[in-house]
């Protein structure tokens, strides 16, 4: 199905709750599956109850909907220590555990959700966006190289080195 840039306006963004979690796990162990089809290194953790019940509490976790259809997620932080260390000043908002569901993938909606998160943080009164990702994920740092992103450096955590990118909002 073809999403419109009207569509995409009417992008909606809500927080994660007890009766939405699901749709949250979907749409990231799909990405997790196809990530690992494709040799990609990814997340290594479930998300499950464990993992995301503290986060829902924290409100950290979001989905994005079109015409009621789940269709992205991500979660948000207001500072992030163990990535960006300090460089960690209180300034940026952070995206994390991104996806969009993958037979929506290309559509807009992945760029459309990276504008709401920057809205969120100028509404924070935060300068920048900040996210990091595996840097043998030469695809995905191109795709936020594309989102005006730029690499910062980078971090081994986790068992991985993770590029650090970031933007001005």
């Amino acid at each position: 199905m073809a999403t419109d840039q009207n569509d995409l306006i009417n992008l909606e963004i809500a927080p994660v709750t007890l009766e939405t979690r699901h749709l949250f796990s979907e749409i990231l162990e799909e990405a997790r599956s196809w990530q690992a089809s494709r040799g990609s290194e990814g997340w290594n953790y479930p998300f499950d109850d464990n993992w995301m019940l503290p986060r829902i509490r924290r409100g950290e976790l979001y989905l994005a909907f079109l015409q009621s259809e789940s269709v992205g997620a991500f979660r948000i932080l207001w500072e992030d220590v163990p990535f960006w260390g300090e460089r960690e000043t209180g300034d940026s908002i952070y995206l994390h555990t991104f996806a969009v569901r993958r037979d929506r993938a290309g559509q807009g909606i992945g760029p459309a959700i990276i504008e709401r998160v920057a809205a969120m943080g100028r509404a924070h009164g935060r300068r920048n966006i900040r996210l990091d990702c595996a840097l043998s994920s030469k695809r995905l740092i191109a795709f936020y190289e594309r989102n005006g992103f730029i690499s910062s450096g980078t971090v081994f955590l986790g068992g991985m080195t993770m590029n650090l990118m970031e933007r001005e909002i």
